[in-house]
């Protein structure tokens, strides 16, 4: 039987913590929190720590739940795709075909569940691309979005079913990592020791006033914590798609925070967030009531109303779905505008892949507010931290690129003015991204490994990974 961890997720030392995540950001108090302006303009909403633990169990119930009806969706695309592409082969699968769907779905709004699509938005447009003739293009996303909604009515009647407290969420050592598993239900989900000391610091001062939480992983106060921990990595893993959710190199990062004051993600999670401000997707529900990102932080989505910062400097790496790009551009574009008729310092840096012949590259060539770029760098030269890099080997957290980047400085007078740009810091920015290769010398070698020999069909499209 496994050791049942106990003070397995303490902080990780500082080395460790400077890789994963800046050790210089400092806790907001309780009145930052839950009151003050952040200095990035951003007003940051305080989130209580559930007072029942069976609140916390249930919780986590529901996303064990939503995993398994999102892996059903997903399982059911994969069979329409082969079957309307004629690629019979499960290595034929187009990579990403799911999460682009539901990426597209959630700029939209148009979600059945919290990771489940509720329209086409698409997808019969990637099935043709990827082989299918318009017929079983049409015919094929039909067939998946009537499973999607079966999939998603079948996770509301289990979220809805109140019941009694469910089963503990047991933590278990594993070495440098730790498994966490709801009673003895399957799946169990992995996280790296120090990730999750990351996410213990996050949660203490999200909900707990910057409280120290307990040792004792029996009691309830850690139960509570636990569940938080359980429900998010089990919506990232039904999720999926580590590829798009990748995050600048840390060692670039540390550039934009000390030469441009750079302190807040647009699109991250808890998992791969660098600093202690960020937007991400499961911020806060369509009702606003915190979502499983909430309680480490998260700002909500960078495409809600309540994201409106009107100075500050900003990251931001969006998915690589073109549709999430050009709304991410547009939504920049504006609050830029804004800014600069006040008169404010506002500035974001984009990163974003060479698809010039996508909208949201012209919109960033012909923004009013590009002030340096694009810097170009070639895909074999840098990488990104992966998305999954908290599952993964430490020396394992790094991607290459699946193609060429580039690096826009989008900003106004005032911000230019302050804090200006200049080609050493371009470089440097540029000089970072080179440091998070990875082991893989290309997309190829990266996809057998985790895919397995039947990835060996080739490169997948451009379209399909970041």
């Amino acid at each position: 039987m496994p050791k049942r961890a106990r003070r397995a997720d303490r902080a990780p030392t500082d080395a460790v913590k400077r890789r994963i995540w800046d050790p210089r950001v400092r806790a907001l108090d309780v009145d930052d929190r839950r009151s003050s302006d952040t200095p990035t303009g951003v007003r940051v909403r305080g989130v209580r720590e559930r007072a029942d633990v069976g609140d916390a169990r249930r919780a986590a119930a529901r996303e064990l739940a939503l995993f398994r009806s999102v892996k059903r969706a997903r399982s059911a695309l994969q069979r329409i795709a082969r079957a309307r592409t004629g690629r019979t082969d499960e290595g034929g699968t187009p990579l990403l075909l799911f999460e682009r769907w539901l990426a597209r779905c959630a700029v939209s709004g148009a979600l059945a569940a919290p990771v489940l699509p509720a329209q086409g938005l698409g997808l019969a447009n990637d099935l043709i691309r990827h082989g299918a003739s318009e017929r079983d293009g049409a015919e094929g996303a039909a067939e998946a979005l009537a499973v999607a909604k079966e999939s998603a009515a079948r996770w509301a009647e289990a979220r809805d079913d109140g019941g009694e407290a469910r089963d503990a969420v047991v933590v278990r050592d594993k070495g440098a990592f730790l498994t966490m598993q709801l009673g003895t239900e399957k799946p169990y989900v992995k996280c790296a020791k120090a990730h999750l000391g990351k996410l213990r610091a996050l949660y203490c001062r999200t909900v707990r006033g910057c409280e120290p939480l307990t040792e004792d992983v029996d009691s309830d106060e850690y139960q509570k914590f636990a569940c938080a921990v359980f429900a998010l990595l089990m919506r990232y893993e039904s999720l999926g798609g580590a590829g798009y959710q990748s995050a600048l190199a840390e060692d670039a990062f540390d550039v934009l925070n000390e030469k441009l004051g750079v302190s807040c993600e647009c699109f991250a999670s808890p998992l791969n967030a660098r600093y202690g401000q960020f937007c991400s997707q499961f911020g806060f529900d369509e009702d606003r009531a915190p979502d499983v990102d909430a309680f480490f932080g998260s700002l909500g989505s960078f495409f809600s109303d309540d994201f409106a910062p009107k100075r500050g400097s900003f990251e931001m790496n969006p998915p690589f779905v073109p549709e999430t790009m050009s709304r991410a551009v547009e939504k920049a574009n504006d609050l830029l505008d804004r800014a600069a008729n006040a008169n404010e310092a506002l500035s974001f840096v984009v990163i974003v892949p060479l698809w010039k012949e996508c909208h949201y590259w012209s919109a960033l060539l012909e923004s009013r507010h590009l002030q340096h770029g694009p810097d170009i760098i070639d895909a074999q030269s840098h990488g990104f931290c992966d998305g999954a890099q908290h599952a993964r080997p430490s020396h394992e957290r790094h991607r290459v690129s699946s193609f060429d980047t580039g690096v826009f400085y989008l900003r106004t007078s005032r911000a230019e003015c302050e804090r200006p740009v200049d080609e050493e810091i371009r470089k440097r920015v540029l000089r970072g991204m080179k440091t998070a290769l990875g082991s893989c010398k290309d997309v190829q070698e990266l996809e057998v490994r985790y895919r397995g020999e039947r990835a060996r069909g080739g490169p997948a499209k451009i379209e399909d990974r970041k």
